[in-house]
Formats: C-alpha cells, sequence, structure tokens
C-alpha cells in the first residue's frame, strides 16, 4: 500500500504542473514562435516557388525563341517557293512580249511591202 501510495504521490506531483493554467504571456510566445517558424517557412517556400516559376519562365522563353526560328525558316521556304513561279511566270511573259515585239516587226514590214506592190500596181495599171 506504501508503494501505491508513493507512486500516485510521485504521478500527482509530475502531473500538477500541466494543470496550471497558460498565461497570457506564455500564448504570446507561443504566437511568436509559430509566426517565426510560419514566416520562415513561407519565406523558404516562396523562394522555391520563384525559383521554379523562374526556372518554368526560361524554358518557355527558350521554346518561344526556338519556335520563331523554325518559324523564319519556314517563311523563307515559303517565300522562296512563292518566287520561284513567279520569276517563271515574269519570264514567260518577258519571252511573250519579245515574240509578240518581233512578230508587230513582221507584220509591219509585210503591210509596208503589201502597200508598196499596191502603189506598184496602181502606177502598172
Amino acid at each position: 500500500m506504501k508503494t501505491i501510495l508513493a507512486i500516485w504521490i510521485l504521478f500527482s506531483a509530475i502531473a500538477l504542473p500541466a494543470l496550471g493554467e497558460l498565461t497570457d504571456a506564455d500564448l504570446d510566445k507561443i504566437r511568436l514562435i509559430v509566426n517565426e517558424g510560419v514566416k520562415q517557412e513561407s519565406a523558404a517556400s516562396e523562394a522555391r516557388m520563384k525559383e521554379y516559376i523562374d526556372l518554368k519562365l526560361a524554358n518557355v522563353n527558350n521554346q518561344i525563341k526556338t519556335n520563331n526560328r523554325e518559324i523564319g525558316a519556314i517563311r523563307s521556304q515559303i517565300n522562296v517557293f512563292i518566287g520561284i513561279p513567279l520569276l517563271i511566270i515574269t519570264l514567260l511573259f518577258a519571252w511573250r512580249a519579245l515574240r509578240d515585239r518581233a512578230n508587230d516587226k513582221q507584220i509591219q514590214a509585210l503591210i509596208a511591202e503589201n502597200e508598196d506592190l499596191k502603189r506598184q500596181q496602181t502606177i502598172t495599171s
């Protein structure tokens, strides 16, 4: 019985401080400790998030630059594919114009010759 009584007194002595109330000063200290921990964690989290966003933004910018280069290459190819047929068409029109001028000269020469023959015929008749 003495042992049980001694153990009961010991446990009661240990439990007595746990029954004490927290004062406002104790609560303020706890709040400060918690707030500092939260601030440190949020600052660390914010730094990690900023680093992650900066990394992703750099990747996106690199992708945009790569896409712009590819678009430029495609545009130059399109310009070549459009330019070559236009050049061929222009050359065909120029060749046709030169041919038409040569035909016009021949026609003018034949008209002049025809008029000369008509004059000669009217003179002889």
